[in-house]
């Protein structure tokens, strides 16, 4: 690998507030953690406390818990609470991570955890991943989810589906588990991708498509992944190659069935014997041939 695709961007580090621009927003519209646009994974608690927003928020410090939202609009912000006992999480914006400390010296509730304005008017997905860790001076790693704010648009129902055509790693029907380091070059699809190295990262992406074709660099640091295709294991694939290729097809499927299809790419920490990593990468993905929706 050289040194221009080595130098990766790490993700922040403890941010607060992130705000790519000072738009002005024309409306808000607040978004309950039980609407129907926001989906829980793992073991989440209810809390009834009539200080949160609506009476109640939900709450857990389960190590991988997560909670994500699809909305349309140009700015959302996570609204939560900040305690003693409150940790940090991961937060993925479109496939952007931002590690985010929730920790506060006094109780507050319905505190802005994380906002993002200026965004491209249209569909999002902002998902929360509990890591289990505190703030030093915190007493624990609790994480809070008390509704969204979310500027000239509204939740989405269902989730996000990529259509046909090139799908770039910061498309939002790519879901991010785990540590995605940020690679900017121009030898990259769209000029950017994303690589991690833990066990157990994954990245997901849901399509209407009748094929898919996953796009990464390759490279002689490069480990292996587990690929699956709605949720059923269908291969262990070696990304190793020497000398190193951009833009390179690592995975195919085709000849699928009608309707929305999800492609899971999962990293063991593994590689071959030759590499001297296992680091992989998404740089992004081809749908193919619209599938034909089934007959009602």
């Amino acid at each position: 690998m050289s040194r221009t695709l080595h130098n990766y961007i790490l993700p922040a580090a403890l941010a607060l507030c992130v705000s790519p621009s000072l738009a002005q927003t024309s409306s808000t519209t607040h978004i309950e953690e039980t609407d129907p646009s926001v989906t829980f994974s793992g073991d989440w608690y209810k809390n009834g406390s009539s200080a949160n927003s609506g009476g109640s928020a939900a709450l857990t410090n389960a190590m991988g818990a997560r909670a994500a939202i699809s909305f349309t609009g140009t700015g959302i912000t996570w609204l939560g609470v900040a305690d003693p006992w409150a940790g940090v999480a991961r937060v993925y914006l479109d496939g952007t991570l931002n590690t985010i400390d929730t920790y506060g010296p006094n109780t507050q509730y319905q505190k802005p955890l994380f906002t993002a304005r200026g965004l491209a008017p249209g569909p999002h997905t902002l998902s929360i991943e509990v890591i289990h860790i505190r703030d030093v001076n915190g007493s624990g790693s609790w994480i809070w989810l008390d509704g969204f704010e979310i500027e000239n648009g509204a939740g989405l129902t269902g989730g996000i589906t990529a259509a046909t055509g090139r799908i770039e790693q910061n498309n939002p029907a790519l879901i991010y588990n785990g540590t995605w380091f940020l690679n900017t070059n121009p030898v990259q699809s769209g000029g950017s991708a994303v690589l991690a190295v833990d066990a157990g990262s994954r990245v997901t992406i849901s399509f209407n498509g009748a094929s898919i074709i996953w796009l990464a660099y390759r490279d002689e640091w490069s480990g292996m992944a587990r690929v699956f295709l709605d949720g059923v294991l269908k291969t262990t694939v070696d990304t190793y190659l020497a000398p190193g290729q951009a833009q390179s097809a690592v995975y195919s499927a085709s000849g699928l069935g009608p309707g929305a299809h999800t492609l899971t790419i999962e990293l063991t920490g593994t590689h071959n014997p030759n590499s001297g990593g296992s680091w992989i990468w998404v740089d992004a993905f081809e749908v193919v041939g619209v599938a034909p929706s089934p007959t009602p």
